[in-house]
């Protein structure tokens, strides 16, 4: 599960005294979570259209403030971009300034049949995206859960299956975060092995992600299918990337 935190920054939610505060919005907490109690109040009664035009009403900041106080932020978070015919979605401009802590519950729910939600991702813009695996790593100080949550970050970034999202976000996100996860897993890639040819002799896998060289696709000579599969999400996303990231993580181990 991706770790958790209490850390914001940037426009995200805190709790700042008595007051909710987002960016230079703010609000007294008790009246937050009066019209919190209220808007769950309507959910439990089945009064979803009335929920809806309840949350609508209200400015992005307002709307997520809401959506962390309540029980089920999910729920209320699919109100945001709901239509009239009741059709629910997330509002990125309510999704982007939930704080980490609820944001990483919300796209790693604690469900068996459900690894990743990937609809909150893909809601979510490349700056906030960026702050959220920031924040979900910076109080981590051990190398072994450091590399076992940025791994689960390109887990959920590769579920989404859309290339072109994932290539934005990724783009965004500092790189030296993302190459911890590859840390445990260069053996799979066996990058001192011979890839091909060219008039000038033999290259290495190393070579071929270093100088850009035609040598497939990473899952072709990965064993582990699941790690297989993610690094194939990625170079489909962003090929030059991948390189950057397994050259870094190589050349940090020492290896290469």
């Amino acid at each position: 599960m991706i770790q958790k935190n209490r850390i914001t920054q940037g426009g995200a939610l805190q709790v700042q005294g008595g007051q909710v505060v987002i960016g230079s919005w703010s609000k007294d907490l008790m009246k937050v979570v009066a019209q919190s109690a209220q808007l769950r109040g309507l959910l439990r009664e089945g009064r979803v259209a009335e929920a809806r035009a309840f949350l609508q009403a209200r400015r992005a900041e307002e709307q997520a403030a809401l959506v962390a106080f309540d029980m089920n932020p999910e729920e209320v978070l699919a109100l945001t971009g709901m239509d009239a015919q009741g059709k629910p979605a997330y509002q990125t401009a309510v999704v982007d300034l939930l704080p980490t802590e609820v944001l990483t519950s919300l796209i790693a729910p604690r469900l068996e049949e459900e690894r990743f939600n990937v609809e909150v991702l893909r809601a979510l813009s490349p700056r906030a995206f960026a702050r959220t695996v920031e924040e979900t790593l910076d109080p981590v100080y051990q190398q072994e859960l450091r590399i076992k949550v940025s791994w689960e970050w390109l887990e959920a970034v590769a579920e989404l299956a859309d290339p072109s999202k994932a290539a934005e976000l990724l783009r965004q996100t500092d790189s030296a975060l993302l190459e911890e996860a590859l840390l445990d897993r260069l053996d799979q890639l066996d990058l001192g092995a011979v890839a091909g040819g060219t008039d000038a002799g033999s290259v290495s896998r190393f070579q071929v992600f270093a100088e850009g060289l035609t040598g497939g696709r990473p899952g072709e000579y990965i064993e582990d299918v699941e790690t297989a599969a993610v690094l194939d999400a990625l170079y489909e996303a962003a090929p030059e990337l991948l390189s950057q990231l397994v050259c870094s993580a190589a050349r940090r181990m020492g290896g290469i």
